[in-house]
């Protein structure tokens, strides 16, 4: 089992490296990430931030025999900017935190993938209910395929339980690469992704999963 998006003490979370790595261990583990908010949060990482995090990470994976990536969840701007710090990461997720249009919401994510396709990994919690911005199940359309053409990986959130399952619905016939998360930001909900991979199983038999390419 894998978790792929955890947040800790370096941004909103409340647990440290040490203890995210340890849960996940006991909680039978293979692999997490621990994608911390990037430069756009108020708690997010910075370049700084970062280098005593990826300390502490390397100190976990030898003491827990545990793969752990150092990542990073950015934000989607206006216009599809991320902040992304000068750091060598090895997931990049890029999610929408705000309440917008529905016009803007689809702009923005269309947007993030023609120009940071290249940048980013996965596409986090798309259609979030804590985001309620609407839908439009024709750009619903356009963003599976960009995901494609773009090799992004949608993500599977249990936090947020999304994407919704008519959007992955619309994904079962297509060869979309997906991520799973937790989206932890508490020790207790470390590993949560029993949903995710249940979801993924359901509706995308024609995808992959992410870890093998970042690893």
């Amino acid at each position: 089992m894998m978790d792929l998006h955890v947040h800790s003490v370096y941004s909103d979370g409340s647990a440290s490296v040490e203890e995210i790595a340890r849960k996940a261990k006991e909680r039978g583990l293979k692999a997490i990430a621990i994608v911390d908010h990037s430069l756009e949060h108020k708690k997010g990482v910075t370049e700084e931030k970062l280098r005593r995090r990826q300390v502490e990470i390397e100190t976990a994976r030898d003491r827990y025999d545990l793969e752990i990536l150092s990542g990073v969840e950015c934000g989607i701007l206006p216009d599809g900017d991320i902040a992304l710090p000068n750091f060598d990461f090895d997931i990049v997720v890029a999610s929408i935190h705000d309440i917008l249009s529905t016009r803007e919401y689809y702009h923005r994510i269309k947007e993030c993938l023609r120009k940071n396709g290249d940048k980013i990994d996965v596409l986090g919690h798309l259609h979030s209910e804590m985001f309620n911005c609407g839908r439009d199940f024709s750009q619903d359309v356009e963003i599976i395929d960009l995901l494609i053409e773009c090799d992004v990986a949608l993500e599977i959130n249990s936090l947020h339980r999304a994407p919704p399952i008519d959007f992955l619905e619309m994904c079962s016939n297509k060869s979309v690469k997906y991520s799973v998360g937790s989206d932890a930001h508490t020790l207790d909900r470390v590993g949560d992704v029993k949903w995710c991979f249940e979801m993924a199983r359901r509706f995308l038999k024609g995808g992959k999963f992410i870890l093998s390419q970042l690893l």
